[in-house]
């Protein structure tokens, strides 16, 4: 399910995180508040060089891109495309491996409270550290022509409801999940989560429990 968790990056098949099976693991590598930042960017630019990366993640020391560099490339997560000669010295360009870029549905419901709290604080970080970029640069008049909002709503919905809702929304994203920068087109970032609101007889049997 693309609006889930997690397709963290809980959206369509060009953001980060998706559910499928792959190993437990990935979800260490991924929810990385760096790792996550460097994909993201690679996903923006598909394709970035060392310095290109340094230089968009400026507040990142350069032997820490490295480290998480050479992790990502162990792990698979990212490949190298293209190597250039540039006054004898090879200078590599590197891509996100978006088949690679996946969190397992099935570990993801196995993992404890504690790692979910984990993941969940990752992944919101990331997202406070996106919205503290964008408005410490932009003045408030851009705001409604650049699509800048946050907001949260209530939905009452059957399971099957839910599944219909879901399958939509995703049909919209894959509409435009494809779509390649171009001088005209701004970049956007949407992320999703989904949380069940527990009722009130709910939440007193869970407390019971503790």
């Amino acid at each position: 399910m693309l609006l889930s968790f997690y397709k963290i990056v809980i959206t369509c098949q060009a953001v980060i995180y998706k559910y499928e099976r792959l190993p437990m693991k990935k979800a260490d590598l991924l929810l990385h508040p760096v790792r996550m930042r460097i994909i993201q960017q690679l996903l923006m630019e598909e394709s970035q060089t060392i310095l290109q990366l340094a230089e968009a993640l400026g507040d990142v020391p350069q032997a820490t891109l490295y480290r998480h560099m050479k992790l990502m490339l162990e792990a698979q997560l990212i490949e190298v495309v293209q190597i250039n000669k540039i006054h004898g010295q090879e200078e590599r360009v590197y891509a996100a491996v978006k088949e690679n870029l996946s969190i397992s549905g099935s570990e993801a419901y196995s993992a404890s409270q504690e790692e979910h709290m984990r993941y969940f604080s990752i992944f919101h970080a990331n997202l406070l550290q996106q919205a503290t970029t964008y408005l410490s640069k932009t003045s408030a008049e851009h705001y409604e022509t650049d699509g800048f909002g946050y907001w949260n709503a209530p939905l009452h919905m059957s399971d099957e409801e839910f599944a219909s809702f879901v399958s939509g929304i995703n049909e919209l994203l894959e509409q435009v999940a494809a779509n390649k920068p171009t001088p005209e087109r701004k970049t956007r970032l949407f992320a999703s989560m989904m949380i069940p609101l527990l009722q009130n007889q709910q939440v007193k049997e869970s407390n019971d429990e503790y």
